[in-house]
């Protein structure tokens, strides 16, 4: 046939899609179809669909490339300078902060939260609280610099960027123990490691014998393990968790067992701490501890062991002692209280205020500390003292004379006298060379205890004397002698002084002369038989010389013949001096040279 345009054509049998031409293949016919119109056009679409996926391809491609370089060049402008904005640590905004100033306010608020760290750790039902702060440390640069270099990794920093800006970031950084052995050292001072832990002793005594039972009774803190498991907590920032202490079954500790065995005999005592009350006698334990080693080494477990024990009687019961305690009167000594009501009062005080004082055996006091600061509110009132060799009136005057009594007390019970000091001119209440002055913040007088019992002082005042009475135990009868030798003296010289107030012929005694001296005493002590012990210096007393002075209404007239009295004459007509006026210089006190 031909078609309209004279082409040959020829028409193939049309054949159903579920037979088959016999003798043509399926290549065959796909090879018609390729040589008819609907073939090639078939082949067209193929191939434009071809390369329609590889656009596609070479699309997602290019834009995968894209978005990779993009990626990169956003990667490459954030940089590792500085911390994501929305970043926190430890509740801290470190947002847009270089790794350094971060570290410092991290560290500034490590230092305010785990300045008190501490863990609760439980031993044998009872819980101790640690404090381990001195056992921790955080390095907060290299933490917050880990932080940075980890959130920063180049193809990391897209996102963290923008996790940072739309969900923010939240780190923690804990401390973590640094120095073990400071922890260590946190555990022994708690004193967990001095708690009992036997379940059973392991030990009894029966009488004089220490029965051991091998293998029982023995355990002990396991300190390595503690410290791990405080390590782990710490490290963790866990700090509300109770630990329970770990601990190991070891052999009886013989050294433990024998410090707490063992004790010399001790006599009855008072315990100052308590009240002055008697601490009663105890009885010396010892035993062999090498032997008791080696018994338990060669015994086997659950074996007894017996172990002889040396028991030592103390030298004197408790009964004894409270027989003896404060039993002799050593000494007592009293004195004449003159002058004003002010210095009685202060008189008063002091002698209140060291009544009732105890020294143990060896123990020293202080009259300053014992009578204290003398102050108004304690009770003290304005008296006669000596300031520069001149008499004013301060603030408790007069107590000298309470500290010069125990002096003498003091000297009469044969005690040791550590620090004395005499006045700048004698006292009238105690002998010269025997007065002992004192003075708050400067001069004191101090005295030891050197008898081998307590010893208790009583001081008193009656309105017209003060008493100082020394209790304590005499073993050994003994009687003391006081005496004094005179070096040297300076005697006064009198002299005039113009009062123009008084007429020509008047007189009248301003100043009381005192003679200078240095006096040696001496301390003399018998035994009961009256044999001479000892006879010892004791102090040497310097007391200045005081002029006696008097007002007169006209000045001796200057005499050549009488040397004297131009010696004596300190001031022409012209001259007036003013000195200041004191209660004891013209009146029958005016001999009475105290402080």
């Amino acid at each position: 046939m031909e078609d309209r345009r004279g082409r040959r054509t020829v028409r193939q049998p049309v054949r159903s899609s579920g037979s088959r031409t016999p003798g043509r293949s399926i290549n065959d016919r796909d090879q018609g179809c390729r040589n008819t119109p609907n073939g090639r056009k078939s082949e067209r679409q193929s191939q434009m669909q071809k390369r329609r996926r590889n656009y596609k391809i070479v699309s997602w491609v290019l834009t995968g490339i894209f978005v990779i370089v993009l990626y990169a060049l956003i990667c490459l402008i954030i940089g590792n300078r500085r911390l994501y904005d929305n970043t926190n640590i430890n509740g801290i905004d470190v947002g847009k902060l270089t790794s350094e100033e971060a570290a410092k306010l991290v560290s500034a608020g490590y230092s305010g939260k785990y300045s008190s760290a501490s863990v609760q750790v439980e031993l044998n039902g009872d819980r101790y609280t640690l404090d381990i702060s001195r056992a921790l440390n955080t390095d907060a640069y290299k933490s917050v610099k880990l932080i940075q270099d980890s959130s920063h990794r180049f193809w990391r920093r897209g996102y963290g960027f923008l996790e940072s800006k739309i969900c923010g970031c939240e780190y923690v950084i804990y401390p973590t123990v640094a120095d073990v052995n400071a922890l260590e050292n946190v555990v022994k001072s708690s004193g967990m490691m001095d708690v009992d832990l036997s379940r059973k002793d392991g030990y009894k005594i029966e009488g004089d014998k220490l029965l051991l039972t091998k293998g029982e009774g023995s355990y002990e803190v396991d300190m390595d393990k503690l410290t791990a498991a405080i390590c782990r907590q710490a490290n963790k920032g866990n700090y509300t968790a109770v630990i329970k202490c770990p601990e190991r079954q070891v052999d009886v500790d013989m050294d433990a067992l024998y410090k707490k065995i063992h004790c010399e005999p001790q006599d009855p005592t008072l315990d100052p701490d308590n009240g002055y009350t008697v601490v009663e006698s105890k009885d010396g334990v010892d035993f062999d501890l090498e032997a008791a080693k080696r018994l338990l080494s060669q015994a086997k477990k659950g074996d007894e062991v017996v172990i002889p024990l040396t028991l030592t009687s103390a030298d004197m019961t408790t009964d004894e002692y409270k027989k003896l305690l404060f039993r002799d009167q050593m000494s007592t000594y009293t004195t004449e209280v003159e002058g004003s009501d002010n210095r009685k009062t202060n008189v008063k005080m002091a002698a209140q205020y060291c009544d009732g004082t105890i020294l143990m055996p060896g123990e020293s006091f202080s009259y300053n500390l014992g009578v204290g600061e003398l102050t108004e509110e304690r009770g003290f009132l304005p008296g006669p003292s000596y300031a520069n060799g001149e008499s004013v009136l301060d603030m408790g005057g007069g107590i000298c004379q309470v500290s010069s009594t125990l002096y003498m007390a003091c000297l009469y019970a044969n005690l040791q006298i550590d620090e004395r000091h005499c006045h700048p001119y004698p006292a009238s209440y105690v002998p010269a060379g025997l007065d002992a002055t004192v003075a708050w913040g400067g001069c004191d007088f101090v005295f030891t205890n050197d008898t081998d019992y307590p010893i208790k002082i009583n001081t008193t005042y009656d309105g017209y004397s003060t008493s100082c009475t020394i209790w304590g135990t005499i073993i050994k009868q003994f009687s003391v002698e006081l005496y004094t030798e005179t070096i040297e003296t300076e005697p006064y010289e009198t002299k005039y002084e113009l009062d123009k107030t008084l007429a020509k012929d008047e007189q009248v005694l301003d100043t009381t002369g005192i003679d200078g001296l240095t006096i040696q005493s001496y301390r003399r002590v018998y035994d009961g038989d009256g044999n001479v012990i000892s006879d010892d210096p004791e102090a040497i007393s310097v007391y200045s010389v005081r002029d006696e002075v008097y007002k007169v209404g006209k000045l001796p007239s200057k005499n050549k013949n009488d040397k004297k009295s131009e010696d004596k004459t300190t001031e022409d007509p012209g001259d007036k001096t003013e000195r200041d006026s004191e209660d004891d210089t013209n009146d029958d006190s005016a001999n009475q040279t105290e402080e």
